[in-house]
């Protein structure tokens, strides 16, 4: 994460390291808005089955797994005046309160999105020499100390807040903002490369609108190979392949339901990850199933570690 000045960290459209010098005013005596002083995701769970050997040394162990991931943010919060500093500590907190995450948008429960950059030499594949980041996260424990000869003083001087909070991540990823898009168009056999940027496995998404025919989406990608079979029906409909909810929905008439009954997996492994770097794919279409329009696509964000 990029902290330098002028280098945006965007959670819940309020920038947390943005700087603003008011007009007329000395450097350290007109300050306003938010800045991040520290920043620490190092605190990453690993999940694997492990037990005692029988009658021996040592452990059995399984295939190991991240788990969550918590990252402890700490920052200066800066006011022109005292009463501007205070109404700036509440638009904070609210920023900063889980049930207002959760109430914003439902769905993700409470898990949105934080929007920063981070520096790279990697030219070929980020031509602006930064990589446009995102990571999902809830916030927890948000704290600001009230001192008295820290915050007191009259009401018309500048004044800074320390605070920190503690966010967690369900999903130990994190990410490219913008996601790597597979587009198709009519419904033709297709194999290719594609070309992951990233440094670790991502999961693999597909969306397809496809008429009321029935018929078999094949994909080999990634680590996985998957066949999804469509009935038929009366009507158009939409065929999501969520990767990172692992499940299969078809929707109809507005109404999405699960399916998934509708997906088989013809190796060991289930749900694709995407590799790092270049791989092959192909995707196939069976019976008379047909795409609707041009929104059919397969995407993934490139992950990293750090």
């Amino acid at each position: 994460m990029d902290l330098a000045v002028g280098k945006s960290v965007l959670y819940r459209n309020f920038d947390l390291n943005s700087l603003t010098l008011a007009a007329g005013q000395d450097i350290g005596s007109g300050i306003g808005g938010c800045q991040i002083d520290h920043v620490d995701w190092s605190d990453l769970d690993v999940v694997q089955f492990s037990e005692k050997r029988s009658l021996a040394d040592g452990l059995d162990v399984g295939v190991p797994y991240l788990g969550g991931r918590r990252l402890t943010m700490t920052g200066t919060l800066y006011g022109v005046t005292r009463a501007l500093l205070y109404d700036a500590l509440r638009d904070l907190s609210a920023v900063l309160n889980p049930v207002l995450a959760y109430r914003e948008e439902p769905g993700s429960l409470g898990y949105l999105p934080m929007y920063f950059s981070s520096p790279t030499n990697d030219i070929d594949n980020w031509p602006d020499g930064a990589i446009p980041m995102r990571v999902l996260v809830m916030p927890h424990n948000f704290q600001s100390s009230y001192v008295r000869n820290a915050t007191g003083g009259d009401d018309g001087q500048a004044l800074a807040l320390p605070w920190s909070c503690l966010f967690t991540m369900r999903d130990p990823r994190l990410y490219a903002e913008c996601p790597i898009e597979i587009p198709f168009t009519p419904t033709t056999d297709v194999s290719d490369n594609v070309n992951n940027p990233g440094i670790y496995p991502a999961p693999l998404n597909g969306e397809w609108v496809v008429s009321s025919a029935s018929g078999t989406i094949v994909i080999a990608m990634g680590d996985s190979q998957l066949t999804i079979t469509i009935p038929s029906s009366t009507g158009q409909r939409v065929v999501r392949m969520k990767g990172d909810d692992k499940i299969l929905t078809i929707e109809e008439n507005d109404i999405e339901s699960l399916a998934m009954n509708r997906i088989t997996f013809q190796n060991s492994t289930t749900w694709p990850l995407m590799p790092p770097g270049i791989s092959a794919y192909s995707v196939s279409f069976g019976g008379s199933l047909a795409l609707a329009d041009t929104n059919s696509k397969l995407w993934f964000w490139p992950a990293f570690t750090a």
